[in-house]
């Protein structure tokens, strides 16, 4: 996280210096992608410097992009940046199987063994990749199911 806060700064400080620098128009031989690829490299040159990193400069390739132009790519590099750091930070998606027949065996087994008691790690196992929400019901649902049963004779 440390790291993407570097990344930021640095970002700021590097609009910061474009706008400085630039002229209020852009020139005509000025190619912004190739503007906007250095401020890229930039900024993940940075990100890969961690800490250490020190302030952008202007790149040549930005040289004649109006200031409005550079603060806008700044803008999107830091979009792009903080919007890939909230995705890496969100859990994945993770396919349920469902609760299969051993499944709730397993967790009856469990309960009726231990005196209500489930071990969860176990459980992840035996009942698959499902999500904790889905386990917990499925716990639930067999409990509620053993409390309610008619005994056999």
């Amino acid at each position: 996280m440390h790291v993407r806060t570097a990344a930021c700064t640095i970002l700021l400080a590097l609009a910061a210096t474009l706008t400085a620098c630039s002229s209020g128009s852009s020139s005509a031989d000025a190619d912004p992608a190739a503007c906007k690829a250095a401020m890229r490299k930039q900024l993940q040159d940075a990100i890969d410097a961690g800490a250490s990193a020190t302030p952008g400069t202007r790149p040549s390739e930005c040289d004649g992009i109006a200031a409005k132009t550079l603060e806008k790519y700044a803008g999107e590099l830091m979009a792009d940046q903080v919007g890939d750091a909230l995705n890496s930070a969100l859990p994945t998606d993770t396919t349920t199987t469902g609760v299969t027949p051993e499944c709730r065996a397993w967790i009856e087994r469990e309960l009726r063994s231990t005196g209500g008691g489930i071990n969860a790690t176990e459980g992840y196992t035996v009942c698959g990749n499902l999500p904790e929400d889905e386990l917990n019901q499925a716990i639930e649902d067999v409990t509620n199911s053993l409390l309610t049963a008619t005994p056999t004779p």
